[in-house]
């Protein structure tokens, strides 16, 4: 099994509110976040201690929910989504701060650990983005790291070993970390219910 880590402990502090429980066309963000990562077997949420209304919406879609506690550096989040998924061959691992990505492009990762990748990231338009694929022989490496740059550099210095995915997904690059960037993205959070 290729398991969802959907990441959605931060706490939205750019934003002014809680941005994955924002609104748009009937849902909250973290609802398109989501979106891709149902297709997959098992899917794990990792959301702050108290977050009530993302578990809420996590447990209503089939999505199983980890609290931690404090202001967790993104690393931390990353740990307990691969402790709480420990039995699966891989992860994609994506953040629920994301609503645009594409269910294709999880799809595609999954193909790629399932080749034989250990390491499997995507690119649109020459830029890299959001989810990346792990195969469980990247576990310790994943639960070594350390901080709030996620396994990004784990990405650059195992750069040779890396399988890219060339996607027609700008959604990989389309984060929310302000409210302005709703405006940008709003014509591709129309997707219906």
């Amino acid at each position: 099994m290729i398991a969802g880590l959907l990441l959605a402990a931060g706490r939205s502090s750019r934003f002014g509110a809680d941005k994955l429980l924002h609104q748009e066309n009937g849902h909250p963000l973290a609802w398109f976040a989501a979106q891709p990562f149902l297709g997959l077997e098992r899917t794990v949420a990792v959301v702050p201690e108290g977050g009530h209304g993302l578990r809420a919406l996590f447990t209503e879609l089939g999505i199983g929910v980890v609290e931690i506690s404090g202001l967790p550096a993104l690393s931390r989040s990353l740990q307990a989504g691969l402790e709480a998924a420990a039995q699966a061959r891989g992860w994609i691992v994506g953040l629920a701060d994301m609503p645009c990505v594409r269910p294709a492009t999880v799809h595609a990762l999954c193909d790629a650990l399932d080749r034989g990748a250990d390491i499997a990231a995507c690119r649109h338009a020459g830029r890299r983005g959001n989810p990346v694929g792990f195969s469980r022989d990247m576990r310790a490496a994943l639960l070594a790291l350390d901080g709030d740059r996620g396994a990004r550099d784990l990405l650059e210095q195992r750069a040779s070993e890396v399988c890219w995915l060339d996607v027609d997904d700008p959604g990989i690059l389309a984060d929310v970390d302000v409210p302005e960037d709703l405006d940008r993205l709003r014509p591709s959070l129309s997707r219906p219910a």
